[in-house]
């Protein structure tokens, strides 16, 4: 079982690496913010079908939520569409060892259609949930 992870987890990146998800023909919007929470970076996007471009209502949001006493920062790179970045110290604060964070992503549209949010934790981990246009997606996830 862990192979066939390992063997799905590179394929996947491999995948987003070159910019394009697998599926044939599609292109893909993509939004990312990076986020460095004490120390520890990680990149999230949204992603959603490039052909969808025109239903969505900018800006896309993102909303982080961190531990009460964490230092953080964020990039944000060009992106195809408006973004806005929020980000709460809302969490419990953060003694030693990992750091716990949890994002809130929406896309406003016109019409419904699938997202994805993907965390990159590290050149060879991510995590990722589907969402659709007009609805909050929540994800959470543990820095090292």
């Amino acid at each position: 079982m862990q192979r066939f992870f390992v063997a799905t987890t590179f394929a996947l990146l491999i995948v987003l690496g070159s910019g394009q998800l697998a599926l044939a023909g599609v292109k893909w919007c993509a939004v990312d913010p990076i986020l460095t929470v004490d120390g520890r970076d990680t990149d999230v996007s949204v992603t959603f079908d490039e052909a969808r471009m025109s239903a969505v209502l900018p800006p896309v949001q993102f909303l982080f939520h961190v531990p009460s006493n964490s230092k953080v920062s964020v990039a944000m790179p060009a992106a195809p569409i408006a973004y806005t970045v929020e980000l709460r110290y809302d969490l419990p604060e953060r003694r030693k060892g990992p750091v716990s964070v949890t994002v809130e992503t929406f896309v406003g549209a016109s019409a419904l259609f699938e997202t994805r949010t993907i965390v990159q934790l590290s050149k060879v981990a991510f995590v990722s949930v589907a969402g659709v246009s007009g609805a909050t997606t929540t994800i959470s996830y543990t820095l090292k």
